[in-house]
């Protein structure tokens, strides 16, 4: 099972308990460790799924069912599917989202490396037309940008894309266990976890390095002042809406799910905030501290904290190193580690 934050204080400390007599279990007695690699085999499975249909899909399929998962809890019944359908092995964050990432940015790899050799290849031959570095030659199986996780991988039709994807899947899931149930970390777990294999991906597949390569007329971090004014007041507006939720529902994930699904008009085009990152800082603060004004803080923090995360490591980058992940894991850690 997925070991997230679900509805209170009581209920975590419940989980854990649950979780560390599963994990026990799993560990001494030889004979019931077909049920772990049942769970790893799902595992690889997600992580393969998430890479056919794509990153970001796989992590709206995360908020749906998140959705379901809850009005199941809130309706009186069990959290089965939501810990192991919305945050477990199907379309868990670190297993399918994590998954695709990695096989994207493999994909995207590959593709830069046929490229650069057929440019080598035109320079030899003395052509004419030199292709330069943001022009295509792809073919409808090639990734252009490792980083683009909006695209489904099912398009390459290479094998070892959805090898990695499965293998990141399994990595996803053991590097959790060993985060919330070995190490009993007090933060959000998932999010960490795909923090660290974006980092794996970014240093195996990509040559961007951390903080991508921009170009020498662009300032790295080209924030003003109106641009700070307007995150800040979207920030304190959901940091409210959802600690109003939270204190209401006692489900700090409710907001997170809801902002996970609202990706989806992505997809159609649109300029559309990715608000995750705060919906779940923010529902976080307002469960531990039990008030309105903490969520409306750490809404804050949580989306300029963004937008620095995002400009340092997500721009200009050839894989993805998700920023919402990152500020969750940190902020997360500074809630659960520090007050909760």
């Amino acid at each position: 099972m997925p070991f997230c934050i679900l509805i209170d204080r009581a209920t975590i400390v419940a989980l854990k308990q649950h979780e560390k007599k599963i994990g026990n279990y799993f560990i001494n007695y030889g004979g019931r460790t077909m049920d772990m690699i049942m769970v790893l085999l799902a595992s690889f499975g997600g992580g393969v799924f998430g890479s056919l249909i794509g990153g970001l899909a796989a992590f709206i399929f995360t908020g749906i069912a998140g959705l379901i998962g809850i009005a199941i809890i809130l309706s009186g019944g069990s959290d089965v599917f939501l810990n192991e359908v919305a945050f477990g092995p199907y379309f868990g964050p670190h297993i399918a989202f994590a998954g695709a990432v990695a096989a994207t940015a493999y994909a995207g790899r590959k593709t830069a490396t046929k490229n650069n050799r057929l440019k080598e290849q035109k320079n030899l031959s003395g052509a004419d037309v030199v292709l330069e570095d943001h022009e295509s030659i792809n073919g409808e199986t090639d990734v252009e940008n490792g980083a683009d996780i909006t695209s489904p991988m099912f398009k390459t039709i290479d094998p070892i894309v959805l090898l990695i994807g499965g293998v990141f899947g399994m990595l996803g899931y053991g590097i959790n266990y060993l985060l919330a149930t070995v190490m009993e970390l007090p933060m959000d777990t998932i999010a960490f976890t795909v923090f660290i294999l974006g980092l794996v991906a970014r240093f195996v597949f990509g040559k961007s390095g951390l903080t991508g390569v921009f170009p020498e007329n662009e300032a790295k971090f080209n924030f003003t002042g109106v641009g700070i004014l307007f995150n800040t007041i979207w920030g304190a507006a959901l940091g409210a809406l959802i600690g109003y939720f939270v204190l209401l529902t006692e489900v700090p994930t409710i907001g997170f799910v809801v902002s996970t699904t609202t990706l989806i008009f992505i997809y159609f085009g649109l300029t559309f905030p990715v608000s995750h990152h705060v919906s779940m800082v923010a529902g976080i603060a307002a469960i531990t501290f039990g008030n309105i004004w903490m969520a409306i803080l750490f809404g804050i923090l949580a989306v300029i904290t963004g937008d620095f995360v995002q400009r340092y490591t997500n721009t200009y980058v050839d894989t993805h190193l998700d920023m919402p992940a990152t500020v969750i894991a940190l902020w997360t850690f500074v809630i659960l580690g520090f007050f909760g």
